[in-house]
């Protein structure tokens, strides 16, 4: 009985949502960043599965300064904000009834990134997750291995990856494994690798250092057992 409460409350929620009026909603960036021009974005993070995410998404795509003041359907939205260097980001549930505002802290960009080599000649590491065990070069990151998921809930057979110049600003180099609809006329070269091709915008003789120490160290590893910083 309590299941059946719950998909009966679930149902009741989505069905207010879906007939609510929309909602005054403002975001603004934290006061030492009011005068950042920004660009905005805000994405539902309840939408049902065979929604379409980039249409339900709510896209400011002409940076400006000063709050963002839209209209939104009442739900869970995922808020961020894109300043040429900084990301701001915040969850926010919209609720039906009064105009409503918000601040959008800005993004500590270094506790999102789960490997990082900053110090030593090499780093060598292993996703416990998906089991890729791979080594960084000096001055470089990764970020978490995953399975493109294609959007019906199929999951990519090949593990994909990011590896990048660990580095403020534009201009960093960058490294992907198996990305996703990559054109190489259009994107740039790849390589061939165990794990499938490895693929930059621009082959920099700093990118070109770098997957001379990332792309033989790529493999999977067979055993859960996790590794660390060497």
């Amino acid at each position: 009985m309590r299941v059946v409460w719950g998909a009966v409350l679930a149902w009741g929620l989505s069905l207010a949502n879906a007939t609510a009026e929309p909602v005054s909603v403002s975001f603004s960036l934290p006061p030492e960043f009011a005068d950042r021009s920004v660009t905005w974005s805000a994405t539902p993070t309840d939408l049902a599965a065979d929604a379409d995410m980039l249409e339900a998404m709510v896209v400011e795509a002409e940076a400006f300064a000063g709050p963002w003041n839209i209209s939104l359907d009442p739900g869970a939205y995922l808020v961020s904000a894109f300043s040429e260097v900084e990301v701001f980001e915040t969850e926010v549930t919209i609720v039906s009834g009064t105009a409503q505002a918000y601040e959008v802290p800005l993004l500590s960009l270094e506790a999102s990134i789960p490997f990082r080599c900053p110090d030593a000649p090499a780093c060598s590491f292993k996703d416990d997750a998906t089991g890729l065990l791979f080594d960084l070069p000096k001055g470089w990151a990764a970020e978490k291995p995953y399975y493109f998921d294609f959007g019906d809930g199929t999951l990519a057979q090949e593990l994909s990856a990011v590896f990048f110049e660990d580095i403020e600003g534009d201009g960093a180099d960058v490294w992907f494994l198996n990305p996703p609809e990559w054109v190489v006329e259009e994107n740039g070269p790849c390589q061939e690798v165990k794990l499938g091709p490895l693929c930059t915008f621009d082959l920099s003789s700093d990118a070109a250092a770098a997957i001379a120490v990332i792309a033989p160290s790529l493999r999977i590893s067979e055993t859960p057992a996790s590794t660390g910083n060497n």
